[in-house]
């Protein structure tokens, strides 16, 4: 059975103040953990691209990619191996992002994740709404105690990235799994 650790206590109203002025949202990080143990991953970057007007045109799956990749570029750039592809989170990220539409950015529990890629104990995720490049939002994590703990724990060793549109924005999550 896993247990939920409570939301990481952090500088949530400098995070979302800091994410509102990168025309982002952020939410505090939540790990579920039924406990946690070493890491060993893989990685590949993808550049960023300057902001539209609006997201409403760009395909969510394409900066899901940039998203995953500016993230596993900040973990490597921690002095960390990169994250593997995590093929039992599936579409969770997308399906979380999907309930977050219209609605704040809060953290679901994360015993959906854990039940799929069992026998991986550890899991976490990052969540961001907004219209700014990928680079923009990982840098705005990196800002944010709670979020860059999830970008260097070094128990997370697998990734995925889902992303949907809300209105001219887009709402993802990333999605961290490992021992």
């Amino acid at each position: 059975m896993s247990r939920q650790t409570p939301t990481r206590p952090g500088l949530a109203v400098l995070v979302a103040a800091v994410l509102v002025a990168a025309l982002l949202a952020g939410a505090a990080v939540l790990v579920a953990r039924r406990d946690t143990g070493p890491a060993a991953p893989s990685s590949d970057p993808a550049p960023s691209r300057p902001a539209p007007s609006s997201y409403a045109d760009v395909d969510p799956d394409a900066y899901a990619a940039e998203l995953l990749a500016a993230a596993r570029a900040a973990h490597v750039a921690a002095g960390l191996p990169a994250w593997q592809d995590a093929p039992c989170v599936g579409d969770l990220a997308r399906d979380r992002a999907l309930a977050l539409i219209g609605a704040e950015l809060t953290h679901a529990p994360l015993e959906d994740v854990l039940t799929a890629c069992a026998p991986l104990t550890t899991a976490a995720e990052n969540l961001s709404r907004g219209a700014a490049p990928a680079a923009d939002v990982v840098a705005a994590w990196d800002r944010s105690p709670g979020h860059r703990a999830n970008l260097e724990d070094p128990a997370l060793t697998g990734a995925r990235a889902g992303c949907v549109h809300d209105g001219d924005l887009l709402v993802c999550a990333v999605v961290l799994v490992g021992p």
